[in-house]
């Protein structure tokens, strides 16, 4: 047991050494892999198909990559600033066509005939287990943005159940609209890396919630120079203790 312990001594003692010296372990570069969360062709809760209509009540869960993220839905209540659990809609297709994604419903028969997230409800995504499993959010794609509609995506920093989300809660960090005419996709970037995004529609019509991006980064390994640095000071302090010994 002394033996393995004057081994780790002598190596925190080398590493002392090289951060006396003003040498530290530089971080390599972080080697990322991208997840799309396609939410227009992707199944829900472990569906046999993707649908266009209601999901269901909250949470539903999409998965890919072995990486989860969940969809709650919401609408606006009689108490000001509270909105009450609401039902996920999904609308067949990809993102990349422009008119397909998840929304939000009041009803559990679908209160926008577009099966989008319509002025007055809120679509919830949750990031916590992609957080957990070392993923960020980077982008989120909304979709359907027509002349006169307005995405709102913000940060949200409350607690929420299935029945009751707190709008005061509410950071807005980007709001998109239709630069033109026709329906377009637009997405925002270089998200924060918090555990719930909400968007909504501000403006007269519905949009859809396309798509989200998560990069993973992995831990960065010490480069070359600093290993061969620290292993200088080791064979310095094996070398000063050959000394001691003669």
């Amino acid at each position: 047991m002394s033996h393995h312990f004057g081994r780790a001594a002598r190596t925190a003692a080398a590493i002392a050494i090289g951060v006396a010296a003003g040498f530290t372990l530089q971080p390599g570069a972080a080697r990322a892999d991208a997840l799309t969360f396609d939410f227009g062709s992707m199944v829900a809760n472990g569906r046999s198909e993707t649908i266009t209509g209601v999901l269901g009540t909250n949470a539903q869960s999409f998965t890919t990559g072995g990486v989860t993220l969940s969809a709650d839905a919401y609408h606006l209540s009689d108490t000001p600033g509270l909105a009450v659990g609401g039902w996920v809609t999904q609308k067949q297709g990809t993102f990349t066509g422009g008119e397909a994604g998840l929304g939000a419903s009041s009803t559990s028969t679908g209160s926008d005939p577009d099966w989008e997230v319509a002025k007055g409800t809120y679509l919830l995504l949750d990031n916590r287990a992609a957080l957990s499993a070392g993923y960020a959010p980077t982008s989120i794609s909304i979709g359907s943005i027509q002349a006169g509609e307005t995405a709102t995506i913000s940060a949200y920093s409350g607690a929420f159940s299935t029945s009751s989300l707190d709008l005061t809660k509410l950071t807005v960090l980007a709001t998109l609209t239709n630069p033109g005419s026709g329906s377009v996709v637009q997405s925002v970037n270089n998200l924060p890396a918090d555990q719930f995004f909400v968007v909504t529609e501000t403006g007269t019509g519905n949009v859809t919630v396309g798509a989200e991006m998560l990069n993973r980064q992995t831990v960065a390994a010490p480069e070359p120079a600093s290993l061969a640095l620290l292993a200088t000071g080791v064979i310095g302090l094996g070398m000063a203790r050959r000394r001691r010994r003669a």
